[in-house]
């Protein structure tokens, strides 16, 4: 009664190492990526360094933060380096993520999707201001299919974008850019039972 449950090393669980650091959105992706090597982990540090290791490594790649080696020894009382440790032995099993320029250029295209989507289901049908705009880089063929029917200059007249088309393509730039973030194993090791 009013006492706070102390869990063991043995008990400590992602998901509920997940909520008191406060990135609960990291569990599945750390669960994958502990599924995979934790037990190597957990023989070499301890599986509450494993189940940590995990949970920063699962943080960096989906972008939730960078879990500060001090928040380890406050929240779990568990040596830091043995988390760094555990999460690089990890690593070691994983394909790495894509460069941040790919995954930079993926959001950016992503972005624009979006953005063109949102101007479809308005009404609009040129998209958003072309001209000069940094959508136009982002994801030029998709900009151009936006505003193509208005160019006076073509003799064909394109019908604009379908809505459902659209967002059938953000849910494959939102696949691209998770599997651009994770690596190909770990994207696969999440997606297992789809």
């Amino acid at each position: 009664m009013g006492q706070r449950h102390l869990e063991t090393d043995a008990e400590l669980s992602i998901d509920c190492a997940a909520r008191r650091l406060g990135v609960g959105p990291a569990a599945e992706v750390a669960r994958a990526a502990f599924d995979h090597a934790g037990e190597l982990a957990a023989l070499e540090y301890g599986r509450s360094a494993a189940v940590l290791g995990s949970l920063r490594l699962a943080a960096r790649r989906i972008d939730v933060g960078d879990l500060e080696r001090e928040r380890f020894a406050d929240a779990f009382d568990v040596d830091p380096d043995d988390v760094v440790a555990a999460e690089e032995l990890l690593t070691r099993y994983l394909s790495p993520p894509a460069d941040a320029a790919e995954i930079r250029s993926l959001r950016r295209t992503l972005i624009a999707a979006r953005e063109v989507l949102a101007a479809v289901e308005r009404g609009r049908a040129a998209g958003p201001e072309l001209p000069g705009s940094h959508l136009a880089d982002a994801a030029p063929f998709l900009l151009a299919r936006a505003s193509s029917h208005l160019d006076a200059r073509t003799d064909r007249e394109f019908p604009g974008l379908d809505a459902a088309a659209l967002r059938a393509h953000i849910e494959r730039l939102e696949a691209d850019l998770e599997l651009a973030r994770l690596g190909t194993k770990l994207y696969l090791l999440v997606h297992d039972g789809d």
